[in-house]
């Protein structure tokens, strides 16, 4: 972990001594040429060090060209959401931040959508007007696309109104914790939000998927006094990959023990979506690793609510600097970033429905294994 925080002080000092902010039409080639994969290729670390060396400078979010470039990212992701869908096992997308989409041959669903920083210095943009966040017609394109929202909490950077409003409208899935729904109960579409129980032997069925819960907290102080209710969600697919999100819960006990009992039962996760740092209690991101081997798509990557106004720097950290903590971290599973609009296809070698053991295996588009021992 301190590898990755010297990485990401070096750049910082690099930026305050009047670096020359990358083109972005060059950056977003590069990534486009370099995807996201397992194996993790120092061509792929340099189109990710590009984009973080753009954004690590100082207001980069209120920037034009750095809207734009989110704006043609999300636009990129739910061009593919409307033209392709895997044939088997699925497709992860990475929006902003903790927001990411799945995609099955049956159903799409997302965890912690959201359009961008929620913070008036943040989405202000530049003399044109435009902001760093989705537009309505991204908003509208979201709504016909996803079948099933699941938020773990309820601080603006894992919900939005207006997304969650419009997918209640349309008739969507969105589940949320109690306190959550508690916030939203003077919006007419309140009522359609679902609360779920906790689980232990017998999960919910949510549409396709069968979904469970963990309901407990993000701490704010050391004595965990005093918290946000969040949920951790295991949501496992009619092909049998199962996807595990962990929101911003920030002790492992609870959440270890869980998915212990949840192992013993059969249970199995393939993927986990959002960050292994953070914690504000017991760090049990290598106890899971252990565990499951799973796939460990890192986010809560580029948050800019967490840098100060006119400060360069990476906020929640860069993409290269998340990667190489997380690597350092995770000695059995595979961590990969996906930055702004980008996919990966992971497949399953498993029947559907079959209970994982420390010799099943997932693999990627490109055919590679990852193997439990």
């Amino acid at each position: 972990m301190n590898v990755a925080r010297y990485i990401a002080a070096g750049m910082t000092l690099w930026l305050a001594a009047g670096a020359i902010a990358p083109d972005l039409d060059a950056v977003w080639q590069g990534i486009l040429a370099n995807p996201p994969a397992r194996e993790h290729t120092e061509a792929r670390q340099e189109a990710l060090k590009a984009l973080d060396e753009r954004l690590m400078q100082p207001d980069s979010e209120r920037a034009q060209d750095v809207i734009a470039y989110y704006h043609r990212a999300v636009n990129r992701a739910l061009d593919v959401l409307e033209s392709e869908r895997p044939a088997k096992g699925i497709r992860l997308f990475q929006l902003y931040s903790s927001s990411v989409i799945v995609q099955t041959p049956e159903t799409v669903f997302a965890i912690d959508l959201d359009q961008g920083p929620h913070d008036n210095r943040s989405r202000a943009g530049a003399e044109d007007g435009a902001e760093f966040g989705l537009t309505p017609e991204h908003i509208a394109r979201l709504a016909r696309l996803v079948d099933i929202a699941f938020h773990t909490h309820e601080h603006d950077d894992h919900i939005d109104y207006e997304i969650t409003k419009a997918l209640c409208e349309n008739g969507k899935i969105v589940v949320v914790t109690a306190s959550n729904k508690e916030r939203c109960q003077d919006e007419p579409w309140a009522g359609k939000l679902v609360v779920l129980e906790q689980t232990l032997a017998q999960p919910h069925t949510v549409g396709v998927l069968t979904v469970d819960v963990l309901h407990d907290y993000q701490w704010d102080n050391e004595e965990h006094t005093s918290g946000t209710p969040c949920n951790a969600y295991l949501i496992t697919t009619p092909g049998g990959i199962s996807v595990l999100s962990k929101g911003d819960i920030n002790c492992g006990l609870r959440l270890y023990g869980w998915l212990q009992i949840l192992a013993a039962n059969g249970r199995h996760v393939d993927l986990i979506t959002g960050s292994p740092g953070f914690w504000r209690g017991v760090n049990t991101a290598r106890e899971i690793d252990a565990l499951f081997s799973p796939v460990w798509a890192i986010g809560h990557v580029w948050e800019f609510t967490h840098r100060a106004a006119g400060k360069p720097g990476g906020a929640t950290g860069t993409y290269t600097a998340n990667l190489l903590m997380t690597r350092h971290l995770i000695q059995k599973g595979a961590p990969i970033v996906l930055s702004w609009g980008e996919d990966i296809v992971l497949e399953p070698d498993r029947q559907p429905g079959q209970a994982a053991d420390r010799s099943k295996r997932i693999r990627t588009q490109t055919g590679r294994r990852l193997i439990r021992n």
